[in-house]
């Protein structure tokens, strides 16, 4: 007879660490002694500490898994349920629905969980049309969405669990306790038994979902108390854990309620105009996570804004007006003579007289053909204000000024051309809190007094969340003729991504989103060494520029924005 594995010494502590690692959770571990239990009560969450206890049959692989599967009811399931009114078919189907529902989120955070659970997921129409046999087959189909069952009752509850983009439709306790109720009402009508003392858990690693419910008084007590705070008769887990006591984090996936609006964040919030939530693009999963970053929009501070009118307006008729020419036309080219227009052709003219003293007809196409207005551009200009932009440039002026001051005087420019701008500012800290602040909305002036105040109310701080800010400033703009123009220094980046490619991917997935909308998209870069960035490669030629001089940028973004409209 093989010997058991050790999950007193070397392995329980390593999964203790495993646990604090990825779940920050430190449960009290201890064995299950019964092998073969059909039951398999794991978890119980009653005291002040959850409690863990681990069969004896199972390699280090099912460990992991019976430990990961655990923590993920810890992290993100739901409050306790009555099983009042269900009946016993439909309390498995609920307990089914939540197993693949708290995976489903944990595998959004830690995607690498997939590997660990999938060899477990073996489950196909070989296994029978039996009731058990379906909840097997439907924990396959829920945890694999490639995976292919024939069976029409696992395609409806598939298409019940999951909403068309993929994320969760069944995302709430309520809803997953209809569900249960109409399934159940399924399994009646095709005459389906189940004997639910004698059911197998299935797939292996997963246990009879006890804490799922309310204590019951009318239940017989249970054989293996795991709601009581047990004494640890199997020896500690590491001394660091002794007086850990147990709280349940928020989900993974959902911004914490109780850090509030940037509360404790590097970023301030003044006051929030509106709260949205934007998907982002997971590379490691290969699809969007739905409604993942939290985006806050308000006004920038107001500063003062006598002294930056000062500077603007010693720079602003010399720049505007070397800008104008660079500036996208709001007229159509001519195409020459025509029979009607606002002007007289000079050229026609002089050929009329030739032809009239030729005795020939002078024809009809005197005029210059009108040039006739066209809808005019929208830009947003988008300013990255994270913390690199605090550094100094010379004395008294940092890269924020500059960033700042080329998306004012671009503004200014296409104003006086005709067309419609807007500035916004953009820094981030996590996912949970992209600051997106409004200095200049579409149809007010560049030189408003209020606009000149926010845009000296900027501050550096934060991260650069690109991808975030790029899909909410891809929803203000409804003309025919858009263009996003982002101002930044650096790349994107944020404290919670360890990834270097991972914002990157996203930046470039929302890129693609936003132009197949119509918006075209550019980047000034304003890079302070010759180092080649990832910005480069995410935008059309003509629509990138990197420049090191501050003083030579509004003059790039101009020509870049004739490139993009």
């Amino acid at each position: 007879m093989p010997a058991s594995p050790d999950t007193s010494g070397a392995a329980r502590r390593g999964l203790s660490v495993y646990l604090r690692a990825l779940w920050g959770i430190s449960p009290r571990l201890a064995t299950l002694p019964t092998q073969g239990d059909a039951a398999r009560t794991l978890l119980g969450i009653a005291g002040s500490r959850p409690v863990l206890r681990l069969p004896a049959d199972g390699d280090d692989g099912m460990q992991r898994a019976r430990a990961a599967h655990a923590a993920a009811h810890l992290a993100h399931g739901g409050a306790q349920q009555a099983r009042a009114k269900l009946k016993p078919v439909q309390r498995a189907l609920f307990e089914a629905l939540e197993d693949a529902r708290v995976e489903w989120l944990a595998m959004q955070t830690l995607p690498g969980l997939r590997r660990l659970w999938a060899p477990f997921h073996v489950a196909d129409a070989r296994w029978g049309n039996g009731f058990d046999a379906l909840l097997v087959r439907l924990a396959h189909c829920l945890f694999d969405s490639t995976h292919e069952d024939p069976h029409d009752w696992l395609t409806k509850v598939r298409g019940l669990f999951f909403a068309p983009d993929g994320s969760l439709a069944l995302d709430t306790p309520a809803r997953l306790r209809e569900a249960a109720s109409l399934l159940g009402n399924d399994i009646g009508q095709m005459r389906l038994p189940f004997n639910p003392s004698g059911w197998q858990v299935e797939p292996a690693y997963r246990d009879d979902n006890h804490h799922i419910w309310l204590p019951d008084e009318r239940l017989p007590p249970s054989l293996t108390p795991l709601e009581l705070e047990l004494p640890d008769t199997q020896g500690a887990a590491g001394s660091d854990d002794a007086d850990t006591t147990f709280e349940r984090p928020p989900p993974q996936g959902m911004p914490d309620p109780d850090a509030g609006d940037g509360a404790d964040s590097v970023l301030r919030i003044e006051a929030a105009l509106r709260t949205l939530h934007y998907p982002e693009w997971d590379r490691l999963i290969g699809r969007l996570r739905p409604h993942w970053c939290t985006v806050i929009e308000t006004v920038a501070p107001a500063a003062s804004a006598s002294a930056l009118r000062v500077d603007v307006e010693r720079r602003l008729a010399r720049t505007v007006r070397l800008l104008r020419g660079a500036a996208v036309s709001d007229r159509r080219p001519t195409r020459g003579r025509s029979e009607h227009g606002d002007l007289l052709h000079t050229g026609a003219l002089i050929d009329a007289g030739i032809a009239l003293r030729s005795r020939r007809d002078p024809g009809r196409r005197l005029h210059r053909d009108s040039a006739a207005r066209v809808e005019p551009v929208e830009v947003l200009l988008l300013v990255d204000t994270s913390a690199s932009t605090a550094f100094e440039l010379e004395p008294g002026r940092r890269v924020l000024d500059a960033l700042r001051d080329t998306a004012w005087l671009a503004a200014a420019a296409l104003e006086d051309a005709g067309h419609r701008s807007a500035i916004q500012g953009f820094a981030s800290d996590t996912r949970h809190l992209v600051r997106v602040q409004r200095v200049k909305d579409f149809g007010e002036r560049a030189l408003d007094g209020a606009v000149l105040a926010s845009a000296g109310g900027l501050a550096s701080g934060g991260s650069t969340r690109m991808g975030a800010a790029i899909r909410h400033a891809a929803g203000q703009m409804r003309s025919a003729r858009r263009v996003i123009a982002l101002l930044t220094d650096g790349e994107p980046h944020d404290v919670d991504i360890h990834d270097p490619r991972y914002l990157t991917d996203d930046l470039a997935h929302a890129l693609a989103e936003v132009r197949r909308s119509g918006i075209a998209t550019l980047c000034l870069h304003f890079a302070q060494n010759d180092a080649p960035g990832p910005l480069k490669r995410l935008f059309p030629a003509g629509h990138y520029r990197s420049l090191r001089n501050p003083d030579r940028l509004a003059h790039a973004l101009m020509a870049c924005i004739a490139a993009s409209a």
